[in-house]
Order: C-alpha cells, then sequence, then structure tokens
C-alpha cells in the first residue's frame, strides 16, 4: 500500500498551487491525484481576469498576494510563466453603486492598492471605446489585466515535480478513507489503497461527488460562457480588461484579433452535476452577449462570434470560497467553491493551504472563507450582491 504524507485530490490551479507549496515548505511525501489529465478541468476554461477589486480584506489580500507572485514569477517560482499582462482593470458601476464602488476602493487602497475612482471624463483616458451611458464612475486598477492559468499550472507542476511531487494523472478517487472522523487516505477506482497523513480536496465543481456521504458542500454549480469574437483587421481592441456592472457584459482582448465576451444574465442555468455541463456555447447566447456589448462598446459590437466554451462557477451563498478543514473531520481539507474569484489567488491559496495542512499560520487570515461558516449563520458581505464580482 502506498504511504504518504499528504494527497491532494484535484490537479488544478489551486491543486497545483497547493501541492507545489507544500513540497517547497517540506511537507514529506505529497501525492497529487486527478481523474484526467493535470489542470483539465474548470482551470482550463477560466477567462483570465486579474482583478483585486473586492468588498472583502480576505479576497481583497488574496488577490493582492497572488497578483504580486504573478508579477514576480521568475523570483517567486523559478519555472515556467504564468502570462501576466497588466492591461489595467476597468469597473464601470451605475449611479446607486457609486457609494459602494468608492468604499471599495478606499477599503483596497487602504491595504495599499494602486486604484481609483475615475469620473466619467476620466473614463475615457483609460478606455476611449466604452461607451458612457448610464455609467456615472468606474473603479481602476492599472495593474489588473489577464494571465494564463494553463501555464500557471504547467510551470508549478514542472516545478514541484523536481522538487519531489508524485503526480498521477487517469487516478479517479472512489472513497475517502476514515478512522472514525479523522482521514487516513483515498480509495482509488482501480481499488488501490494509498494511506495519507492529510488529505486535501481542490476538486472544484466536483467536489460534492469526492465528499459525497461525508459533508453537503454549500455551492451551487452556475453556468458560466465565454464568447469568442474576431475583430476586422484594422479594428482596435479594448485597452483595458473591462467589467461593467451597467450592462453586465465583461470584455478583455486576447490573442490575435480574438476578443473575449462575457454576459452575466439573470437567467443563467443552475447545474445538478458538473459533467453535465456543455462545453459548448448554449443557443441563444450570443443574443445575449450583443445587447450588451452593443450598449458599452458600440465598435465592437458586430465583430463576428468564431468560437466559445461554457464551464460552471461552483458558488456558494456568499460567492466566497470554502478553506479549511472539513466539519466533522480531521485531517481532511477542503479549498474549492471560489465563485469565480479563483484565479489571481490561486497563487497565495496554495501557499495558505500548505500553511495551514502543515500546522502553521497562515501570512493571510481565511477565518472568514471557514467551510462551516454558513452553518454558524456568517456570510460575507458582497458590496454589489451576492455575484460574480462579490
Amino acid at each position: 500500500m502506498t504511504k504518504v504524507d499528504v494527497c491532494v485530490i484535484g490537479s488544478g490551479l489551486v491543486g497545483a498551487s497547493t501541492a507545489n507549496a507544500l513540497v517547497r515548505q517540506g511537507a514529506g511525501r505529497v501525492l497529487l491525484l486527478d481523474r484526467g489529465n493535470a489542470g483539465g478541468g474548470d482551470s482550463a476554461l477560466t477567462f483570465g481576469m486579474v482583478r483585486r477589486h473586492y468588498t472583502n480584506p480576505v479576497l481583497i489580500q488574496l488577490s493582492m498576494a497572488g497578483t504580486e507572485i504573478l508579477a514576480h514569477w521568475d523570483e517567486e517560482v523559478g519555472v515556467g510563466s504564468g502570462a501576466y499582462v497588466p492591461t489595467g482593470y476597468l469597473l464601470p458601476v451605475p449611479e446607486r453603486l457609486v457609494d459602494a464602488c468608492r468604499a471599495n476602493v478606499e477599503r483596497q487602497q487602504g491595504f495599499g492598492l494602486d486604484t481609483h475612482l475615475l469620473t466619467p471624463s476620466e473614463i475615457h483616458d483609460v478606455e476611449p471605446l466604452l461607451s458612457l451611458e448610464g455609467v456615472a464612475a468606474a473603479a481602476y486598477e492599472p495593474a489588473g489585466g489577464v494571465c494564463d492559468s494553463r501555464l500557471m499550472i504547467d510551470s508549478w507542476l514542472l516545478d514541484a515535480l523536481g522538487r519531489g511531487l508524485e503526480l498521477r494523472q487517469h487516478a479517479p478517487v472512489s472513497e475517502i478513507t476514515f478512522n472514525g472522523d479523522r482521514a487516513t487516505g483515498v480509495r482509488l477506482a482501480d481499488g488501490e489503497r494509498i494511506e495519507a497523513g492529510q488529505v486535501v480536496v481542490a476538486t472544484g465543481g466536483w467536489s460534492p461527488e469526492v465528499l459525497a456521504g461525508i459533508w453537503e458542500v454549500p455551492f451551487n454549480l452556475v453556468r458560466i460562457q465565454v464568447a469568442v469574437l474576431r475583430l476586422p483587421p484594422g479594428q482596435v481592441a479594448p485597452a483595458a480588461v473591462t467589467s461593467d456592472a451597467v450592462s453586465n457584459v465583461v470584455v478583455r482582448a486576447a490573442a490575435g484579433r480574438d476578443i473575449w465576451v462575457v454576459a452575466y444574465q439573470a437567467d443563467t442555468p443552475i447545474i445538478s452535476v458538473r459533467d453535465d455541463c456543455q462545453l459548448p456555447l448554449l443557443d441563444g447566447y450570443e443574443n445575449a452577449i450583443r445587447r450588451p456589448l452593443a450598449e458599452r462598446f458600440p465598435s465592437l459590437a458586430h465583430a463576428p462570434l468564431v468560437g466559445g466554451w461554457g464551464g460552471a462557477y461552483d458558488a456558494t451563498p456568499d460567492w466566497h470560497p470554502l478553506v479549511g478543514e472539513v466539519p466533522g473531520t480531521e485531517n481532511l481539507w477542503i479549498c474549492a467553491g471560489w465563485s469565480g474569484h479563483g484565479l489571481k489567488s490561486t497563487p497565495a491559496i496554495g501557499r495558505v493551504m500548505a500553511s495551514l495542512v502543515t500546522g502553521q499560520t497562515p501570512t493571510i487570515d481565511v477565518a472568514d472563507l471557514a467551510p462551516d461558516r454558513f452553518a454558524r449563520g456568517f456570510e460575507n458581505p458582497c458590496a454589489y450582491g451576492p455575484g460574480a464580482r462579490a
């Protein structure tokens, strides 16, 4: 029987970052398992946006620390790249959200973030393509931008493998084993038993299946879709990554002449099982993006649709992740439920998880993300209401 000190289930952004941090911290023998290819789940489907505009200190600090690692990847990781490009991040808001946006900006400034509240006349200096209809102000982060999740995962894994990480792909877990309330390891679908001192569940939207019969994971699976449009030759692409709180459209430039577009829809489908989420765009989504795109970026609205994909947010009731020991257990940890916010925070959360698992105090206090918070009646507030902007 294989014996390891830590078994991490799931090799997406969270799992790869956590495994990398564990081996760097000298956590002993670390095994990383994935039911498919490394990084082949929702981490491969991200929009790639980097921003630190959050309501609560814990997400502000995690996203700031994560972005610092992205910006200094050579020194922090030393292998590969996160492909971080600081394009700027812009959050236009309507009049009813100006006070909430200002309060968020001031809170973030208190943590040392370079961010500002722009007036409509200042917004055009940042994003000339933006129509100002209905826009009262905008939060702006010059160091916001984009990064590449797949490069991040590959880089963490290459570095960790060189430090002794054991990676098994196509090794689905059928059961987490226990002695009383204490997790003792996992059993694979082929029957192999792996003994582990600590088990970390980093399986995103698949976490309810992994933890079935152990704990009812408190999140819904909310479909999210990314449309790819191709600009005609000579068409100017948007400069900043823009998440418009007026029309609920999100836009970024991508490779070549492509732009990626997301529309936050009130009638977004809820998915019962993550594997039921279709990868292709659903019928009607093109119309769903063109209406808000015409409102906020008129010059981009008629670019032809050339592709796209769908995935799922693992959305908790307060749209904040679940980070900590699984309630009612010992030596079993979860880091999931990121609700669409994980990408830029994963460089930092991997280090936090490694500290928690090895009994050290993390540099960032994540107590407000405790998995049992909903049972205790606590929810993190969201300045713009529960949703993807948190």
